[in-house]
């Protein structure tokens, strides 16, 4: 029976989180922590109830109350991490992402987000960095893979964005953005054929294939898109 009651929160915080209903959440844990000041449920929960809502500030406030229980709790050092970020508070950031990955040094998440915050701050290159380290452990990483992408580009060093973002188009073809960026790239280095091949979410591969037709058939590379894409659509 005390199992079953201990079970009661947890089950009907999840049912809450599967409904989005956070105001409901923060009322229920501040109830929990009437009869239990260190509750640690209704701690951990309403850290994520108000990052959920936009109240960081209470959520870092909440955190701590985690934190001062077990300064080691990862849900409340990735929380307090996430709440920072929101507040653009860049140092902090920092600072909870080191506390993370002294203990989890293969962090994915707060790897990226320490990258991420580099970035904020104006070093691109540690960020960088920190993306290659995350893609040694995880290839398909899209946070990485596109703050990779998006910082070579900020940094002029256009073919290596490319590269990065035609990687995002082969491993998560859904991620329209990869074209969108890539098609700016191609815009502010004045090529057009290739602005408007990335605009269609063509691969720098596939669009060299397509410039080489249109070159021998003296086509322009729009009808020669055209042409493949009707073909393939013909195979279909």
């Amino acid at each position: 029976m005390v199992g079953l009651i201990e079970q009661e929160p947890i089950l009907r915080l999840k049912k809450l989180f599967e409904k989005k209903q956070f105001d409901d959440i923060i009322s229920y844990c501040h109830d929990l922590l009437k009869n239990d000041s260190v509750n640690m449920i209704a701690l951990q929960n309403l850290s994520t109830a108000y990052i959920m809502v936009g109240a960081n500030d209470d959520a870092i406030k909440y955190c701590e109350k985690v934190l001062k229980i077990d300064s080691g709790d990862e849900h409340a050092l990735k929380n307090k991490m996430y709440a920072y970020e929101r507040l653009e508070k860049h140092d902090e950031v920092l600072s909870c992402c080191d506390i993370i990955l002294a203990k989890y040094p293969n962090d994915m998440d707060a790897l990226v987000t320490k990258g991420i915050a580099l970035n904020k701050i104006g070093k691109h290159e540690d960020a960088i960095e920190i993306y290659k380290n995350v893609l040694k452990n995880d290839s398909s990483n899209i946070d990485a893979l596109m703050n990779m992408a998006v910082t070579l580009k900020f940094l002029k060093k256009f073919d290596d964005a490319i590269q990065y973002y035609d990687k995002i188009q082969v491993l998560h073809p859904n991620v329209k953005r990869a074209s969108i960026e890539k098609y700016k790239v191609f815009t502010e280095l004045g090529s057009a054929d290739d602005a408007f091949l990335a605009a269609q979410g063509i691969t720098t591969e596939e669009a060299r294939e397509i410039k080489d037709q249109a070159k021998e058939n003296d086509y322009s590379v729009q009808h020669a898109y055209s042409l493949r894409r009707f073909y393939k659509l013909q195979k279909k």
